[in-house]
């Protein structure tokens, strides 16, 4: 078996059994400040071993976007900027779902055309409180995209059981892209490992 055929296998069984168990829907982290009291942030999984390649693919599509390297898979992180309506607030409450911001879901569709497993898309709505509720509290879903079309939420909290650490520490705010070696930023630079020879390498 290939390298690219074993990280496709990988994540057909990462989704694989994500059918109808209950979601993990309000993380909560008392170590946690948020600046502005809110934060949102996406990551779309693509089950491609090289940050590079898929920077590239994204670029292609007319996409700009931070791409992590979370192995044996990448992802793109997306910082989102939400203030949900009253509306939208009511139907989360009463369909216990929430819909993938747009950018979310753009990037979701284009990276689920690459692979025949598709790509997953993980959403993260924190928000800090105060007085008697202390603390950060929120809810992280997650919703899979076949060939450019997305299907039911799958359980996020079974999800990130299954992920790198990374995977969680990057949607609740805990690091940034930066903090992760092979990162390429939007704009195309690339963070990489130094390495005891690293001052010989091209800048």
């Amino acid at each position: 078996m290939s390298s690219e055929e074993d990280i496709d296998a990988q994540f057909r069984d990462l989704v694989a059994h994500l059918g109808q168990e209950d979601l993990l829907d309000t993380p909560v982290d008392e170590g946690l400040h948020l600046d502005g009291g809110r934060l949102s942030v996406a990551l779309v999984l693509a089950p491609l071993p090289s940050p590079q390649a898929l920077h590239s693919l994204l670029s292609f599509a007319g996409l700009r976007a931070t791409v992590v390297r979370l192995k044996p898979w990448t992802a793109v992180w997306l910082p989102v900027e939400t203030q949900p309506t009253d509306e939208e607030e009511l139907d989360a409450l009463l369909t216990d779902t929430r819909a993938m911001p747009q950018e979310v879901d753009e990037t979701a569709r284009v990276i689920s055309r690459l692979s025949k497993y598709g790509a997953v898309a993980l959403m993260s709505w924190l928000v800090e409180g105060d007085g008697v509720e202390t603390g950060v509290s929120g809810r992280i879903s997650a919703r899979r995209y076949v060939q450019g079309a997305p299907e039911e939420e799958i359980p996020a909290g079974l999800l990130l059981g299954s992920m790198p650490q990374a995977a969680e520490d990057l949607l609740l705010g805990r690091t940034k892209p930066s903090d992760y070696d092979d990162t390429i930023s939007s704009d195309g630079s690339h963070r990489r490992r130094p390495g005891p020879f690293g001052w010989l390498r091209k800048k």
